[in-house]
């Protein structure tokens, strides 16, 4: 870490608090997804060791309104706090948090990040509530800020002074020598909270950060320069041996955006994880995470390691059954390659969730994606979402349809993949919503099911499937996701 610093005995701003919102789209509302805030947590886990007063309040794991969570903001009474902003449908949500910070105490400086006030920093800070807004990578540029006590010169940072904004220079990625054994995130300060996932107590970890393609729809590569970095396996390890101290974890979720990318690591990894399963030195986590199909082609060896290490579902982004889309949005995956992929995951007996996006081909016609919609339902992929475009600030996708003038709505709290925002030259919002709905009601389970319970029971074993709560709770929020489409505002 290269930031040179006197250590001193109290900072301007020694009381911070970091805010993660309590806010959820309204399909995971229905799964009750809970996961935890791990960005937060790796910008504590940069600061936590200047002697500071330091908390994280994590109003979505804890349920809190705005009026409770106002309460607990007056008693820590900080003075400065950072909210974070991990989708863009989330920033009404995070600025009605800052403004309520301004309201308890003028003098509270307000720091956001993430990709939303990355891209449109300018913007973000016309607003009055929010101070600083801390662009990229968060660790070191609020660790500095902390340590300095004022924003110039300061790497990363854009702010508001004397009425002018200014942006200083970018601050370049964590090396990666640095990010290999980056601070373990600070897990001390949510451990009462609870973070779920189909009813199974579960924690995050990220093994590596960025992407080095460049999907013309995803905000990953233009995020973090098209960089990929890795952590070391010893780092990975040691954070599942903290996580094992928490008896009642049973699942963990691995965020990175592209895991797979170096096959011969992550067949490592899944060695160390059996061996210190054996040696009970971690609990026997279950595993889920998302990966790219041309990387499950390549490397079906690695496939096998991951299914014996535990992991027993797996997130393909499919996006389209047409080749000339997936070119068009630079996927470099065919639809052919992507079915090989789910064959090799489910001789593993792994689960595959697919997800199907409308908008990306400008000329497909109503009927043209209904016919997709009944194709891909009658492929072997188990469980499949079939989402509306939601552009990312940043991308290509969305400077190519504002420029065409296809983007119809501009309201980030409906750029959830479930509110249409994006025409196209054949479909309005209201065609492209009852296509979804169609999608709700077309693609069914029953077909499948007999798999995917083989798949469950041969990972997770018959008390599992048998336990009559879990079932009751998947049939429920299964019932309430078919007819969510009904409550779409166009």
């Amino acid at each position: 870490m290269q930031i040179n610093e006197k250590i001193i005995e109290k900072y301007r701003w020694n009381r911070v608090l970091l805010i993660n919102p309590n806010y959820t789209s309204n399909g995971w509302v229905y799964l009750k997804v809970v996961f935890p805030p791990l960005n937060l947590m790796y910008i504590a886990s940069y600061i936590i060791d200047l002697g500071i007063e330091l908390k994280i309040f994590d109003a979505r794991a804890e349920n809190l309104t705005y009026s409770r969570l106002k309460r607990k903001i007056e008693k820590f009474n900080p003075n400065i706090v950072g909210i974070s902003v991990f989708v863009s449908s989330a920033i009404n949500c995070c600025i009605d948090i800052a403004k309520m910070v301004k309201e308890i105490n003028t003098d509270c400086k307000v720091v956001l990040g993430g990709r939303h006030p990355t891209f449109v920093a300018e913007d973000t800070l016309n607003l009055n509530c929010i101070d600083y807004i801390i662009r990229g990578e968060g660790e070191l540029t609020f660790r500095e800020l902390i340590v300095k006590g004022k924003p110039e010169n300061i790497n990363g940072i854009s702010y508001r002074k004397n009425g002018e904004i200014i942006h200083n220079p970018d601050r370049s990625l964590m090396r990666k020598e640095d990010f290999a054994n980056i601070r373990l995130p600070a897990r001390t300060l949510v451990r009462k909270n609870k973070y779920k996932l189909f009813g199974l107590s579960l924690d995050a970890i990220e093994t590596s950060r960025g992407c080095p393609f460049s999907c013309n729809f995803c905000s990953t590569s233009p995020f973090f320069n098209k960089i990929w970095r890795a952590r070391k396996i010893d780092n990975v390890i040691n954070e599942l041996k903290r996580i094992s101290h928490n008896g009642k974890i049973t699942d963990i979720y691995i965020t990175d955006d592209n895991f797979a990318i170096n096959s011969e690591r992550i067949e490592k990894l899944c060695e160390r994880i059996i061996d210190c399963k054996k040696k009970n030195e971690i609990r026997d986590f279950k595993f889920f995470t998302q990966l790219r199909a041309d990387d499950i082609v390549k490397s079906p060896k690695m496939v096998e390691k991951m299914s014996k290490a535990g992991f027993w579902v797996v997130f393909i982004g499919i996006e389209s059954v047409n080749e000339d889309t997936l070119k068009d949005i630079n996927k470099k995956v065919s639809f052919d390659k992507i079915m090989e992929a789910v064959k090799i995951l489910h001789a593993n007996d792994i689960i595959v969730f697919g997800s199907l996006i409308i908008g990306l081909d400008l000329n497909a016609t109503g009927e043209m994606i209904r016919k997709d919609i009944r194709f891909i339902n009658k492929t072997e992929i188990d469980l499949i979402n079939v989402l509306s475009l939601s552009p990312f600030l940043g991308t290509e996708i969305y400077n190519e349809l504002d420029e065409k003038g296809l983007i119809v709505s501009k309201d980030w709290s409906n750029y959830d993949f479930l509110h249409p925002v994006t025409k196209t030259y054949q479909l309005t919002l209201k065609q492209i919503h009852d296509l979804i709905t169609y999608s709700f009601k077309n693609i069914k389970l029953k077909n499948k099911i007999r798999g995917i319970l083989k798949r469950i029971i041969r990972k997770r074993g018959f008390l599992f499937i048998l336990n009559p709560l879990r079932i009751i709770f998947i049939m429920k929020s299964y019932k309430k996701m078919k007819g969510l489409s009904k409550g779409f505002l166009c």
